[in-house]
């Protein structure tokens, strides 16, 4: 588990709870709506409105006293200085609260990306598996009836023998040995050991559509989330007036 899925247990947990009232769909634009909301009340809550505000109309004044200005280039660059000062005061203002403001819709993201973005094979289900190297040759091993505890994937060399057999507890797409970026977004699945022969396992599974409409991508997870996250995030900079 890594830093940003510390909150993981406890979406899941409200998940399940919705899941009682409501289906997957509704469930992701909810989670996408008060993402995006959430953020943005964050960000107004961290961030000087009233000097970001004051910061906005003197970069306005700035760029229309340049644009106003008619004379040799060389004369220009106080002017110039002037527009450039003023955008760097406005990213000094808003970006330590928008980096801050971000980091609960990267726990959600992060959490939303496995909780809904593949499933497990049903049973008789034949899914592609590739490996690094690639001369290894991978499949999937499944008890009947499946149990998460029983699936796992089953690494051979070339002359079939099998080198190792790697835990899949979690439907997700991709298996490797732990990186250092695993200490922020960590796999659910877990890690390939690191003596061994396998650097990787990709298995070939289908997202989860949640529209029965669009695009591929609009109807995968990030599609639907994403929409949502934005709307929540514009409803509230709208209604609140934000900076």
């Amino acid at each position: 588990m890594g830093l940003f899925d510390l909150p993981g247990p406890l979406l899941s947990w409200i998940d399940s709870g919705l899941g009682v009232v409501a289906p997957p769909t509704p469930r992701l634009i909810l989670w996408g709506l008060l993402g995006g909301a959430a953020s943005m009340a964050l960000y107004w809550l961290l961030s000087p409105q009233r000097a970001i505000a004051a910061a906005r109309m003197d970069a306005a004044a700035a760029r229309r006293a340049l644009d106003a200005y008619d004379g040799e280039f060389g004369d220009a660059w106080p002017l110039i200085r002037r527009v450039l000062g003023q955008a760097l005061r406005q990213l000094r203002l808003v970006l330590w609260p928008a980096l801050v403001a971000s980091l609960p819709a990267i726990c959600l993201i992060v959490w939303v990306s496995t909780a809904y973005g593949y499933s497990f094979p049903a049973p008789g289900d034949r899914i592609a598996i590739r490996t690094e190297p690639d001369e290894l040759q991978a499949e999937l091993l499944a008890a009947s009836p499946p149990a998460t505890a029983s699936r796992a994937i089953v690494v051979a060399d070339q002359e079939g023998r099998v080198i190792s057999t790697i835990p899949w507890p979690a439907p997700v797409d991709t298996i490797h040995k732990r990186q250092w970026w695993n200490l922020f977004f960590g796999n659910p699945a877990g890690y390939l050991p690191e003596d061994a022969a396998v650097e990787l396992v990709a298995l070939d599974l289908a997202p989860n559509q949640y529209l029965p409409f669009g695009p591929s991508w609009l109807r995968a997870w990030y599609g639907v989330f994403f929409t949502a996250l934005v709307v929540g995030s514009l409803a509230v900079k709208l209604i609140w007036r934000i900076e």
